[in-house]
């Protein structure tokens, strides 16, 4: 009997070894799972925007209960009640991560899509492997390693599509939604419209219009949408022109 107790300690003790973290959305939650090779959860589904996401019962349990739990800080204006339940020593604001190059929208907020500019993606990485390491010594080399195998995939992602984006004759785009502002800027793309007026405001004609107008002015072939932001009647008006 004091055998199998042994055993069954050993093997609680294993189970609960590895830090549970939590962060709002998905493309943070992939960061974290590659640098502890673990599954990471995430709060809002990826079809649903930040913007407008209702935080469940069970988001804040999971928020609360993590070792980490880590948030955007902008663009996700229904946290605010779940952060304050957790303590502050838990918690990563990826906006207030040093070294980040970050974009200010019209309405100057920040921009909370950061980890879309490479060089981002990497900062944020790291930073989050420290924090790890604090938690989990046990895992640090582990961590390190990993951290390693991320930069570089993160660099040869860069080169390539560095080098893919240098060979368009037109690198100006219009988009839904004003969702990909670091990746323009980390691939010398251009903005040259936007459909939507803001977050969930619809175009007026007027807009409309200039929008038509810039299409013709410089040949735009490809509107871009998220999952999140797209009206598919706007996307068939404007592709007829």
């Amino acid at each position: 009997m004091k055998k199998i107790l042994i055993i069954f300690l050993i093997f609680f003790g294993i189970s609960h070894s590895k830090p549970i973290v939590y962060t709002t959305v998905k493309p943070i939650a992939d960061i974290v799972s590659f640098i502890t090779g673990e599954k990471t959860g995430y709060l809002i589904p990826p079809n649903v925007s930040p913007h407008i996401y209702e935080f469940k019962t069970s988001d804040m349990k999971n928020a609360y209960q993590s070792d980490l739990f880590i948030f955007i800080g902008a663009g996700e204006p229904k946290l605010t009640g779940l952060i304050e339940s957790i303590p502050e020593e838990k918690q990563i604001k990826i906006i207030d991560i040093k070294g980040l190059k970050l974009v200010k929208e019209e309405d100057h907020h920040i921009h909370p899509a950061v980890w879309l500019d490479p060089d981002n993606a990497v900062v944020i990485a790291k930073y989050i492997e420290t924090r790890l390491e604090k938690i989990d010594r046990s895992n640090s080399d582990k961590y390190r390693k990993n951290l390693e195998n991320f930069i570089k995939e993160v660099k040869q992602l860069k080169t390539y599509g560095t080098k893919k984006f240098s060979t368009l004759k037109n690198k100006k785009f219009i988009s839904y939604h004003y969702a990909w502002p670091y990746f323009t800027e980390a691939f010398g793309l251009e903005y040259v419209g936007v459909i939507e007026m803001g977050h969930g405001r619809e175009p007026t004609p007027k807009h409309l219009i200039k929008i038509i107008n810039l299409i013709k002015k410089y040949r735009i072939k490809s509107i871009f949408a998220s999952v999140q932001f797209y009206n598919k009647k706007y996307i068939s008006l404007l592709k007829n022109q």
